[in-house]
C-alpha cells in the first residue's frame, strides 16, 4: 500500500498546476484524503452495530460481477459498475451494434452506429472520444479475453449482440487492473448452454434501407460438456449512398467439466466482412441539404474495408482449495485487413496480424487481522505482429507500393490487488500494476531510406478505494485511480512530418481520477447510482486531419469534471423504468496547438449534457414492449471550439409477443427507429479537414422480425 501511495503521489506531482474554481491541486488531494478518513472512521460506528459477517442481506437482490478480476457483488465494488442482462440486449432491438442496449448507462456516449467501415465509437468519461476508427482508451473483454490489442486499439466487428449473455461496464479508470487503455472497462460474457434444456433457435430480421439479418443458435448440455454455437449473416444497404455492409460471424463456446474442482473452456470464432463502405463526412451545408449523399471523394476512391478475422482461446480454471482459485488463459487473434482511404498517395492499406497472449491469475481468500480479505495476483503477456503494406489508391485500384514494414508490440503487465473487510460494514481496496509496452518497426521499403525504429513505454498504475455500507441497501464509496494510454501503432506510425517511421513526438497519456459515489439497492423501490469525479490528464492524445489523413498529437493538460446519475425502478414486477443523466465538463487546461493557445476550450466530441429514459415491459403472458428517449446536447467538434454539432433527441419503440406451444417457442416483434424523424448526425469527425465533420443519421425507419426455438428437456 505504501508503494502504491508513492506512485500516485509521483503522478500527482507530474500533474501539478491544476486548479478548479480556484481550488488548488493540493487542497483537492486533501479533500479526497479527508473523505477516505471519514469512511475509515466508520469503524467505531460499526463496532456498535449488531455483529454480522455479511453486510448484505440474503433477502436483497444479488448482482454479481467479474470485471474486477474476481466474482464479486456489485455493491461491494468501490466504483460505478453497471450490468446489462441478456433480456435487455436481445428483445425488441435491431441488434446491429452494442450501443442499442447500453443507452441508459450514464457516463457512456456512443457515435458512429451506421458506418461499419469506421466501427462504433465508444467513450467513457471522454476516454475514446478521439478515435478516428475503432475503440481507443477503453479495455474491451469477451469472456475475460482481451479484444483490446497490446497497443490499445480495439475492433468490434467480430462481436455480435446476438451471442451476448451479459455486459458489464466499469466506468472508473482501471489501468491497475488491465493496463494500457483502461479509461473504462466493457466486459462481455457470451451465451452458454442452459442446464435444463437443449435449444435450437433461428431468427430473421428485416428493416428499411435493405436491412436483413438471420442467425442460428444451438446450445445445451451433454454429459460434462456445456456448448453453445452461434452463426449470423448481416446485409445492409445503409441510409446514405456508399454505406452498404455485409458480414458473417460464426462463434463456438465449449466448456468441459474436467473434475469436481476444474473446467476447461474452448472458444473459437470466425468473422468475414467482404464489404463495409465508407460514405465519409460532410460539411454542415451538405448534411442539411442532402444528408443521404456520400462525400464525393469517398465515392471516387471507393473508400471502405474488407476484414477476415479468426480467434481461438483456451481457458483453464482450477480450485486448488476452497480459498485458492487459479486460472490460465491463452488466446490468439489472426486478422486480414484491406482498406481504401479517400486519397491517392498510400491510400490503399493491407495488413496481416497475428496477436497471441497469455493470462495467468490466482485468487486467494484469506484472513487478515481475523477479517475476510482477498488477494488477486496475476500477469498479462501479449504480442502483436502487423505485416503492413500501403499502395497508392488510383480511384479504387491499388497502385505502386509506398510502404512495407513489420510492426510489432510486446506488452507485459504483472498486477496485484488486495481487498479487505476492515469491519463488517467497511471494505478497502488497493491495487498496483506495472506495464511495459515496446513498439518496434522493421522497414522493408527502403526507397526513402531505412525508417526502422523502436519506442518503449513503461508505466506504473494504482488505485485505492473504500466502500462503506450505511445499511443493507445504502452504500457510499470513494476512490483514487490512474489510467495510462499509449499511442496505438496506427497513431504512432503516422508522422505528420512526412517520414514513415514513428512519430517521436508522441507520448503516453496519463490520468489520475478522484471519485465519490453512492449506491442504493433496496428490496423494493427505486435503485440509484450517483457518481461525482474529477480526472486530471497529462499529454492527452487527440486527433486532427490534414488533407483527409488523420494524425495525432499530445495536448498539455486537461481536466474532466463529471456527474453521473442512474435510476431504475420496477413499479410492477414486469415493468422496468430507467433514467440516466450525465454532466460532462471536460476542458483543456494547457494546450499549445501548433502555436495556437487552446487553453480553456472544451475537449471536442463530448456533449455537456446527456439524458436517457427507457421503459421496458415483459409480461408473463408473453407480450413485451420497449421504448427509449435520448437527448444529447450540442458539442464542439474541433479544438478551437468554433464549430458545434447541434443538439438532438432520438427515440425508439418496439413491441412483440412470445408464445410457447409444446417444445416450440416463437416470437414476433416490430420496431420503430427515430420515431419523431429527428434530423441529426450519428457521427462527428473530430478536427476534420475541409469542414467535413458530420455524418447524418437515418430518418424514421421500421424494423421487425421473428424467431422460432425448439427446446428439448433432458
Amino acid at each position: 500500500m505504501l508503494l502504491l501511495q508513492i506512485i500516485l503521489y509521483r503522478r500527482m506531482q507530474q500533474l501539478s498546476g491544476f486548479s478548479y474554481f480556484g481550488i488548488s491541486r493540493s487542497i483537492l488531494i486533501y479533500e479526497i484524503i479527508i473523505v477516505s478518513m471519514t469512511l475509515i472512521a466508520g469503524q467505531s460506528f460499526a463496532e456498535n452495530l449488531p455483529k454480522k459477517e455479511s453486510h448484505v442481506s440474503e433477502t436483497l437482490p444479488v448482482l454479481e460481477v467479474s470485471s474486477t478480476r474476481s466474482n464479486k457483488r456489485a455493491v461491494n465494488v468501490p466504483a460505478p459498475l453497471s450490468k446489462i442482462s441478456q433480456r435487455e440486449i436481445l428483445f425488441g432491438l435491431p441488434q446491429l451494434s452494442l450501443d442499442e442496449a447500453l443507452t441508459h448507462t450514464p457516463g457512456v456516449f456512443f457515435q458512429n452506429q451506421f458506418n461499419a467501415a469506421q466501427d462504433l465509437r465508444i467513450s467513457i468519461r471522454g476516454f475514446g472520444a478521439r478515435s478516428a476508427f475503432g475503440v481507443r482508451g477503453i479495455k474491451v473483454l469477451v469472456d475475460g479475453i482481451p479484444y483490446t490489442l497490446p497497443d490499445g486499439q480495439t475492433q468490434l466487428d467480430s462481436i455480435d449482440p446476438g451471442l451476448i449473455d451479459s455486459i458489464e461496464i466499469l466506468r472508473s479508470p482501471s489501468s491497475s487492473l488491465y493496463g494500457n487503455s483502461s479509461g473504462g472497462i466493457i466486459s462481455i460474457k457470451t451465451k452458454e448452454g442452459h442446464s435444463s434444456k437443449n435449444e435450437s433457435k433461428v431468427q430473421l430480421e428485416l428493416g428499411q434501407f435493405g436491412l436483413k439479418k438471420n442467425w442460428l443458435n444451438l446450445s445445451g448440455v451433454s454429459g460434462n460438456l456445456n456448448y453453445h454455437f452461434y452463426t449470423s449473416h448481416l446485409q445492409w444497404d445503409g441510409y446514405r449512398n456508399h454505406s452498404s455492409t455485409e458480414s458473417t460471424l460464426t462463434h463456438g463456446k465449449f466448456r468441459l467439466q474436467t473434475g469436481a474442482d476444474s473446467d476447461l473452456t474452448f472458444i473459437l470464432s470466425h468473422s468475414h466482412s467482404p464489404k463495409a463502405e465508407d460514405p465519409g463526412a460532410l460539411t454542415k451545408l451538405q448534411a442539411e441539404s442532402n444528408p443521404q449523399q456520400a462525400n464525393s471523394t469517398n465515392t471516387s476512391y471507393d473508400a471502405g474495408e474488407e476484414v477476415k478475422e479468426d480467434r481461438i482461446a483456451l481457458i483453464y480454471n482450477k480450485f486448488f482449495s476452497p480459498s485458492h482459485n487459479f486460472s490460465l488463459t491463452t488466446h490468439l487473434n489472426h486478422r486480414l485487413f484491406q482498406n481504401k482511404l479517400p486519397y491517392t498517395s498510400g491510400g490503399s492499406i493491407e495488413f496481416e496480424r497475428w496477436a497471441p497472449g497469455i493470462q495467468v491469475r490466482s485468487i486467494f481468500d484469506l484472513k487478515f487481522f481475523d477479517r475476510p480479505s482477498r488477494l488477486i495476483a496475476g500477469a498479462d503477456l501479449s504480442f502483436q505482429n502487423d505485416d503492413r503494406k500501403r499502395f497508392d489508391n488510383n480511384d479504387g485500384t491499388p497502385g505502386d507500393k509506398t510502404l512495407d514494414r513489420l510492426e510489432t508490440v510486446h506488452s507485459i503487465g504483472p498486477y496485484l490487488r488486495a481487498e479487505w473487510h476492515w469491519t463488517p460494514r467497511l471494505e478497502v481496496v488497493g491495487g498496483i500494476r506495472y506495464d511495459r509496452v515496446r513498439f518496434e518497426l522493421d522497414d522493408a521499403f527502403l526507397d526513402n531510406g531505412d525508417q526502422s525504429d523502436d519506442q518503449t513505454f513503461s508505466e506504473f498504475s494504482g488505485t485505492v478505494g473504500s466502500i462503506f455500507h450505511l445499511k443493507e441497501s445504502l452504500h457510499i464509496y470513494a476512490n483514487v485511480a490512474s489510467a495510462f494510454e499509449t499511442p496505438t501503432t496506427t497513431e504512432l506510425a503516422k508522422d505528420p512530418n512526412g517520414g514513415s517511421g514513428f512519430n517521436s513526438d508522441l507520448k503516453s497519456q496519463y490520468s489520475v481520477s478522484y471519485e465519490v459515489g453512492f449506491k442504493r439497492r433496496p428490496l423494493e423501490g427505486p435503485e440509484l447510482d450517483l457518481a461525482f469525479f474529477i480526472i486530471h490528464s497529462h499529454d492527452e492524445l487527440i486527433s486532427y486531419e490534414v488533407s483527409g489523413s488523420t494524425f495525432y498529437k499530445n495536448t498539455g493538460q486537461s481536466r474532466r469534471v463529471g456527474l453521473e446519475v442512474g435510476m431504475s425502478h420496477h413499479p410492477m414486477e414486469w415493468i422496468k423504468t430507467s433514467l440516466s443523466y450525465t454532466f460532462s465538463n471536460f476542458k483543456f487546461i494547457e494546450f499549445d496547438d501548433s502555436g495556437v493557445d487552446q487553453s480553456g476550450h472544451s475537449i471536442p466530441g463530448i456533449p455537456e449534457h446527456h439524458i436517457s429514459f427507457n421503459l421496458n415491459a415483459f409480461s408473463e403472458s408473453g407480450w413485451f414492449a420497449r421504448s427509449e428517449l435520448k437527448h444529447v446536447s450540442a458539442f464542439f467538434v474541433n479544438n478551437g471550439n468554433t464549430v458545434k454539432n447541434s443538439d438532438y433527441t432520438t427515440s425508439r419503440i418496439s413491441f412483440g409477443h412470445k408464445k410457447k406451444v409444446g417444445g416450440f417457442v416463437g416470437s414476433l416483434y416490430l420496431g420503430l427507429n427515430n420515431l419523431f424523424d429527428e434530423k441529426y448526425n450519428a457521427n462527428t469527425r473530430i478536427n476534420a479537414s475541409g469542414n467535413r465533420y458530420f455524418e447524418p443519421a437515418p430518418p424514421f425507419n421500421v424494423f421487425g422480425g421473428f424467431s422460432l426455438a425448439y427446446h428439448i428437456i433432458p
